[in-house]
């Protein structure tokens, strides 16, 4: 019998997650129950409702239970992954480095802080997260291979593990990015967009910090977009403010488009102006506005024209200037309507930038022989 009840309104929002691990694949299941003492019960995360004894399974919708009122302590291995080092600290979880027992792969694995298992919204989120993030495939995103629950209630999700930087760290000591090594990151940044747009899948939260760099078998600046903690499923047609508290708007506002700043029905276009805005703080060398408070920063993404770039006048340098601004039209309509176009300007910009280069290459050494 429960002994506590009334569903949270929230969880009106929160994904039927608990279903979906019993229509999921290989791969989705939720971690192994420990037998419960006489003063612990169990919580359905989907009806809120909290049970005695060791029942595992909510006898209203059969959705796993999970631990309550377990003291959250240091785990080494989860359901089969051993836990080497924190590698990050985030708003809702910490993310560690570990490797598979017994294939010894890496991977990352994302745990939700043990304060907000009994935040509705926020679990809501982080299901999310697994959901939609499941759905890649593309070399360009970092997907959830595994999702879970650890006997404490704290959600978990495995993901690959990148090793490289982030964009952000290309920024450092206040350079900016050569525009023949920006266009090609540019470019697989888009492409993943263009993949996740197709599966559904909105990220909401683009920014350098967002986009791994990582070398493989001698390429290097290969593009991973990661961290799908607020995105959003295209075909729902809840508003951004369901999904969130009352006045609360999601992102990063240095990167965030005029819709998303004021809180209004967002749309996958608006990855779109978030990847302008990152492209032009990697080229630029600065944001794309100044200012000193998140609200200004937000008013100025909604009502201000950024100014040009700055940079070398160069037919390839006009067009990636066209690009850009086109990204952050303050009209979604006004905006690229797909990643794709913006994809496609990108490698005839990229044409452009090498067809320069090696003009000049050709030109330099021209005059070195003629000397």
């Amino acid at each position: 019998m429960p002994i506590w009840g009334n569903p949270l309104p929230e969880l009106k929002v929160v994904l039927n997650l608990c279903q979906c691990y019993s229509n999921a694949g290989p791969g989705f299941k939720v971690a192994k129950m420990e037998s419960a003492t006489p003063q612990q019960s169990r919580l359905c995360l989907m009806c809120n409702l909290t049970f005695k004894s060791d029942v595992v399974k909510c006898p209203a919708d059969g959705s796993p239970l999970v631990l309550v009122n377990t003291p959250a302590g240091s785990v080494d291995t989860v359901d089969g992954f051993q836990l080497l080092a924190e590698i990050g600290n985030g708003a809702t979880g910490k993310v560690y480095r570990a490797t598979h027992i017994l294939s010894n792969s890496e991977v990352a694995i994302k745990i939700m802080h043990a304060n907000l298992v009994n935040h509705a919204e926020l679990v809501g989120r982080f299901n999310r997260e697994a959901e939609l993030t499941s759905r890649l495939s593309s070399p360009y995103t970092v997907a959830v291979k595994q999702f879970g629950w650890l006997a404490d209630g704290r959600p978990y999700l495995v993901m690959d593990y990148v090793h490289g930087i982030s964009a952000s760290s290309l920024l450092d000591g206040g350079f900016s990015v050569p525009l023949l090594r920006a266009l090609p990151i540019f470019i697989q940044v888009a492409s993943g967009l263009a993949h996740a747009h197709s599966r559904g899948v909105m990220h909401r939260d683009i920014k350098p910090s967002n986009i791994m760099l990582v070398s493989l078998k001698g390429v290097h600046d290969l593009a991973k977009i990661v961290d799908f903690g607020i995105a959003k499923n295209l075909t729902s047609s809840e508003n951004l403010a369901v999904l969130t508290q009352a006045g609360e708007a999601l992102g990063s506002p240095v990167y965030m488009s005029p819709e998303q700043c004021s809180g209004m029905q967002i749309d996958h276009r608006t990855d779109i102006y978030s990847l302008g805005c990152v492209m032009y703080e990697l080229l630029a060398g600065r944001s794309i506005f100044e200012a000193e408070s998140p609200f200004e920063m937000m008013t100025k993404q909604i009502h201000e024209a950024p100014r040009g770039l700055g940079l070398p006048k160069s037919a390839a340098s006009v067009e990636v200037e066209r690009i850009i601004f086109l990204a952050v039209e303050k009209n979604p309509d006004n905006r690229y309507q797909t990643a794709d176009e913006m994809q496609s300007d990108l490698e005839n910009c990229l044409k452009l930038a090498q067809s320069g280069s090696s003009q000049k290459r050709a030109l330099d050494g021209w005059e070195y022989r003629s000397c």
